[in-house]
């Protein structure tokens, strides 16, 4: 095979061809990586509206959460002392209540 000029455009045509679509692509990667870095407008929506979303739609932040999660142990103590003491109450509870058993059969028997 010679080389001729024709041969030797062409192959320096199709390198320029590849490389010019390598630097399209490249610009297009780069393109594509500033996009991202920069905030879209559903995002800066949310930054300056956040906190009256979560207000309108009762959501619950963090701090509630946790705020709740330190107090649920305080309630479900109280609320065990409380089951307690009627238990302790139910004994003498069911027995008043044999007694107005027996009361109100007494009173129907008349």
């Amino acid at each position: 095979m010679s080389w001729d000029w024709t041969t030797f455009g062409i192959i320096a045509g199709i390198v320029v061809l590849v490389i010019a679509w390598f630097v399209a692509l490249a610009w297009l990667i780069h393109l594509r990586r500033k996009k991202r870095m920069e905030p879209s407008h559903i995002e800066l929506y949310f930054d300056e509206n956040f906190r009256g979303i979560i207000g309108e739609w009762d959501f619950v932040t963090r701090e509630r959460a946790k705020e709740f999660k330190k107090d649920i142990g305080k309630r479900l103590v109280s609320v065990g002392t409380e089951i307690s003491a009627l238990e302790k109450n139910r004994s003498t509870l069911q027995t008043r209540m044999s007694g107005l058993e027996k009361a109100i059969a007494k009173m129907e028997e008349i």
